[in-house]
């Protein structure tokens, strides 16, 4: 008996077990993007909030929703930028717990983006030439754009206390409709990333809610 029972053990401890079936929807904040103002000197704003609903098994479907804000102040311009965005797709837990009645998740996902903006600029400085001194009075007319991009995700979503979840996610994002304008390409795109680049990556980190119905 003595021989069985770290056998017994070992056994045990090979359990795993599928994540439980959540009721309700948990809602979130992206908790980085209120850190921007600080990290940016007050350049930039903006807020996130996620929602997700477990569908059957390890799929979750979610969506995702913000708005940025820039007021970019340079010795040659002044540049504005204000949009939304949106994402929607679903994840796919990838892991099963040690302890019964779990709700801990290691997932991968997928998102689609749109995101609806403008920009513009004033005390463009435009450059001298050999006849004539530098022009403070370009402008970059007011122009709205739109993007859309697909997001590749890797997660991970864990119980902190009784339905209150604190996680994070790395995404890989990919430009297909580019933003465009004849005068200047946009600085940021709301949700994206970079205006100029078709990859971008980036890391969100969120504190969320589980409201049962």
């Amino acid at each position: 008996m003595a021989l069985l029972f770290p056998v017994c053990c070992n056994a045990q401890d090979t359990i795993r077990y599928p994540i439980n079936d959540m009721k309700g929807i948990r809602i979130g904040i992206d908790i980085s993007k209120l850190m921007l103002p600080v990290i940016y000197k007050g350049e930039r704003f903006g807020f996130e909030a996620t929602a997700d609903i477990h569908l059957k098994d390890n799929f979750f479907a979610v969506a995702e929703a913000g708005w940025l804000n820039v007021n970019l102040k340079k010795n040659d311009f002044h540049y504005r930028q204000n949009g939304i965005y949106g994402k929607v797709g679903a994840d796919c837990n990838l892991l099963k717990s040690r302890r019964p009645n779990s709700n801990d998740i290691v997932y991968a996902g997928g998102r689609y983006g749109v995101s609806v903006f403008n920009h513009q600029a004033d005390g463009v400085t435009v450059p001298g030439y050999i006849f004539w001194p530098d022009a403070t009075d370009g402008i970059i007319p007011k122009n709205t754009m739109n993007a859309h991009w697909l997001e590749l995700l890797l997660g991970i979503k864990a119980e902190v206390l009784k339905n209150l979840y604190a996680g994070m996610t790395f995404r890989m994002k990919f430009i297909i409709v580019a933003p465009k304008d004849d005068y200047s390409t946009p600085y940021m795109i709301p949700g994206y990333g970079n205006g100029d680049s078709s990859f971008a990556m980036g890391i969100n980190y969120y504190v969320s809610y589980n409201f049962h119905f």
